[in-house]
């Protein structure tokens, strides 16, 4: 299965990243625009700052002034008799020029005043006349602060006489900023509001007076804010957002520098909607750019993942069944090699022999769905932890994951077996398939899949399709079958191009004619010879140089050895010696090898005529007639044929009667009766005189005492050959062998 965490992490990981980047680069953009509103109150600043140190100068004389002129009026009014008179009092204030005046007797109540409105009017605890009235102080001028009863700020000046009653006089913010309007600082920070992206404009002294601002209200103020005035201490440009009487703003503080001295602060408030927008609209287009981002990402991650899902599907699934296929096969048995804590696990291979037989005649549509069938009846014997899995064409793979024995593994076959004991339904045919099982249990020897594998098609083609039992269990007396096959099998190949010239030879076995008692010539018998392996039996390699295609050219290069001692025995001047060869079906049936013979590859016509061929009843049974017209060609050629193994096929004498052959050869199964039955219950004799009396020669093989030569002698067989007269001979031996005999 594919694992998701695999494009998820990437995902998460990729989307983290660009919000982090986004994220950074919109912080960048953001501290760029308070950089920006930072970097014009620092150019305004610095393009006002000379006027406002002079200007700032001018203010604290012009404000020392007023404060003086306040004590002065204050003073003057004690002196003057008739004070405790409102027109008197109105008159004054014209004279000194301020708004209010106010006579407090001892009691703090106003008992005279300017405005009538306020006369009777008492000082409570608390409030700024009671703090004075119940002062040390003789005289006091107060900062900038509203009117507790109209609300409207004044400059409020004290002054007490002898009886401890004092008087109040006030001059109005408005009014003082009507004076300080003659001069710069308040002209310039009036110029400086009139910015239309300046909400509010204050010039603070080193004092944290506010000496000039866009709110009359405010002048003569002090700043109490601590963090405010931290801000200003730090005698470097800062911005903050703040709010004050219910808005919000963003002020951005500048110290003011003359000649490197600090004469003040230039504090501007900048409305935030502007720069709230901008904001906004900068987020907004990193939001959109991230979402963009990460959903093409995404998308592109997704596709790519449902994709993966879809090529894995197509890579490790079976598109007919549904089931996981060879490729998922491997890998799942690579994880199984790779644990290990893993249980008793086995691999049944199950092979369905007869299916190729249903695509040829139904087509392979009908095929299919005989397939998807198969399979559904294997899944219902299958607990959830066993897999099933389709190898190849008609074989399926089981891994059962914990198997106990090969009892156990038996019993499930034998069930898998038992369920297609009933035919399977396709359309409106009924069909039986017939299955074969191997079964492999996982061991410690086996340390990779192609092993396991291996072992169970090994398995599989030591299961004969004749045989009862259509269930195997993998042995390691199969691979070292397995190994000494291939190993004989190669060495084959290798005699065949002529690169080995040892391991293959002829022995030759002398044949006796009864009548003359003479030797008349040799029967070829091909041997092998393999080192580490020793000496292997004829009927094994010839076996498999049929299975494995080779026997033609094994069956040539057999002749050539025999034609080549025939050739010798020719120079010895044994020039009416034969050699007999056998010669394969497969040779008769190429029409290649008559064309060689045709051609004198073999040998001259002078030496067809001492040699033989031998063929087998076996080999006529498929193909006679071309057999046979071979047969007439071979005999065209003058060399002799016989048939061999006679009386253990199927041939009849009418049949024999019509092959083009010169002798039958009687299997050596009945010559070993002669010693141990009686001549009345033998055949023998019979067959020899049928053979005759259809012209043929009687050739009897593997007699090996007197009692058989005798027997044979008595009823005319004309050649014997065995382990009496001879063992098969080396080529020297044989010709030895004849010298001696002749002698």
């Amino acid at each position: 299965m594919i694992d998701a965490t695999y494009f998820w992490v990437p995902f998460l990981m990729m989307a983290i990243g660009f919000s982090a980047l986004i994220g950074f680069t919109v912080k960048n953009r953001i501290d760029e625009k308070y950089d920006q509103l930072e970097d014009m109150t620092i150019e305004i600043a610095d393009s006002y700052s000379h006027s406002l140190a002079q200007t700032s100068e001018a203010y604290q004389i012009i404000t020392e002034l007023l404060d003086e002129k306040i004590r002065i009026a204050g003073q003057a009014i004690m002196l003057i008799e008739n004070r405790e008179n409102n027109e008197v009092l109105d008159a004054i204030s014209q004279t000194f020029n301020v708004d209010e005046i106010h006579l407090y007797n001892n009691e703090g109540e106003i008992t005279h005043s300017t405005y009538e409105e306020f006369i009777g009017w008492k000082a409570y605890e608390g409030h700024p006349v009671y703090e004075f009235m119940m002062s040390d102080q003789t005289m006091l001028v107060e900062d900038v602060r509203p009117d507790t009863e109209n609300g409207l700020y004044y400059k409020f000046g004290y002054v007490k006489d002898d009886a401890g009653g004092f008087v109040q006089l006030g001059v109005l913010a408005e009014s003082r900023q009507d004076f300080l309007e003659d001069f710069e600082i308040t002209k310039l920070i009036n110029e400086i509001s009139s910015r239309g992206d300046v909400k509010q404009v204050f010039f603070v002294n080193p004092e944290y007076e506010i000496i000039a601002s866009s709110l009359p209200d405010y002048e003569g103020r002090t700043i109490e804010n601590k963090d405010l005035r931290e801000e200003m201490d730090s005698n470097a440009s800062d911005v903050q957002r703040a709010e004050m009487d219910g808005y919000e703003f963003l002020r951005v503080s500048v110290p003011i520098f003359f000649e490197n001295d600090k004469f003040g602060t230039l504090l501007i408030h900048w409305p935030t909607e502007k720069i709230d927008a901008g904001v906004k609209k900068i987020i907004l287009y990193a939001i959109t750019v991230c979402s963009i981002i990460i959903f093409t990402t995404g998308g592109i991650l997704f596709y790519a993942y449902r994709k993966s899902k879809s090529n894995i599907k197509i890579a490790y699934y079976d598109e007919l069944t549904g089931l996981r296929n060879s490729k998922y096969l491997s890998e799942y048995l690579d994880q199984v090699l790779r644990n290990p804590y893993r249980r008793n696990k086995a691999v049944l291979l199950l092979n369905f022999v007869n299916f190729k037989t249903l695509n040829i005649t139904y087509g392979f549509l009908y095929g299919d769905e005989v397939l998807k069938q198969i399979a559904f009846k294997i899944r219902t014997l299958l607990d959830s932890e066993d897999l099933l899995f389709r190898f190849d064409g008609d074989r399926f793979v089981v891994v059962l994951d914990d198997s106990a024995d090969q009892k156990e593994l038996r019993a499930f076959a034998d069930k898998l077996m038992h369920i297609f004991e009933n035919p399977i339904m396709e359309g409106t045919e009924y069909q039986y398939v017939d299955i074969q099982i191997a079964i492999v249990e996982i061991k410690d020897r086996h340390t990779t899949t192609d092993k396991i594998l291996q072992d169970a098609i090994l398995t599989l083609s030591y299961i004969k399709d004749s045989s009862a039992d259509q269930l195997a269990f993998f042995n390691e007396d199969m691979e070292k079958r397995l190994l000494r096959h291939d190993k004989i099998v190669k060495v084959l190949r290798e005699v065949i191009e002529g690169k080995d010239t040892e391991s293959f030879y002829l022995e030759f076995q002398p044949k006796l004619d009864l009548m003359n008692n003479k030797v008349i010539g040799f029967e070829a018998l091909a041997r092998l010879r393999i080192e580490n392996l020793g000496q292997i039996a004829p009927d094994e390699f010839i076996a498999l140089a049929e299975e494995k295609l080779l026997i033609y050219d094994l069956g040539n290069h057999i002749l050539l050895l025999a034609c080549d001692f025939l050739q010798r025995l020719q120079n010895e001047g044994f020039h009416e010696t034969s050699v007999a060869v056998n010669i394969s079906g497969i040779q008769l049936l190429r029409e290649d090898f008559l064309e060689n013979l045709q051609q004198k590859l073999f040998l001259s016509d002078k030496g067809r005529k001492p040699l033989e061929f031998e063929v087998t009843e076996t080999v006529l049974l498929d193909h006679f007639s071309q057999i046979n017209e071979s047969l007439e060609a071979i005999k065209k050629m003058g060399i002799a044929i016989s048939l061999d193994d006679f009386g253990t096929g199927y041939s009849s004498f009418s049949r024999l009667a019509e092959l083009n052959i010169d002798a039958v050869k009687i299997d050596r199964f009945f010559i070993g009766k002669i010693s141990h039955t009686s001549e009345k219950d033998l055949i023998i004799s019979d067959i020899i005189s049928m053979a005759h009396k259809i012209g043929l020669n009687v050739i009897a093989e593997g007699v090996e005492d007197e009692r058989q030569k005798a027997y044979l002698l008595k009823y005319g067989c004309d050649i014997i050959q065995g382990y009496l007269l001879s063992k098969p001979l080396a080529e020297e031996s044989a010709i030895a062998f004849l010298r001696r005999y002749e002698k």
